[in-house]
């Protein structure tokens, strides 16, 4: 089964150059041939209750990766839902019909699936990232 990585490196510490060396071989122990492997360069990242994270990526890289994560996780629990993602990398995604409806912030909704904030509903369904 193939699976998504997406690994930030700190682009914001001199010489990143040799982060983005370290992240490279990390990926050699973790992604197998199938595997698609995105690569953050980050230039600000604190995340905590009431972190931000900023992210450096080519325009519309953001929201094809939280679609991809969508995507994954809709075929990993074949629930139906109607689901409105906010902020950057937001949109609007649809599986099945008479789904549960959820809004939520784009980046909260990855941060449940990943198991740092709590879900209900269909949302208690985690996607290992």
């Amino acid at each position: 089964m193939s699976k998504t990585i997406v690994l930030a490196v700190d682009a914001a510490r001199p010489e990143p150059g040799q982060h983005v060396q370290a992240a490279v071989e990390m990926i050699k122990d973790l992604a197998s041939g199938e595997d698609k492997v995105v690569v953050l360069h980050v230039h600000e990242f604190a995340v905590g209750r009431f972190g931000r994270m900023q992210v450096d990526c080519a325009e519309g890289q953001g929201e094809r990766l939280v679609a991809d994560i969508v995507a994954e996780w809709a075929e990993l629990h074949q629930l139906s839902f109607d689901l409105v993602l906010d902020g950057p990398a937001g949109g609007t995604f649809r599986r099945g019909r008479d789904g549960e409806h959820i809004e939520i912030a784009a980046i909260d909704f990855i941060r449940t699936l990943a198991g740092r904030l709590p879900g209900s509903g269909v949302l208690s369904n985690p996607l290992p990232l």
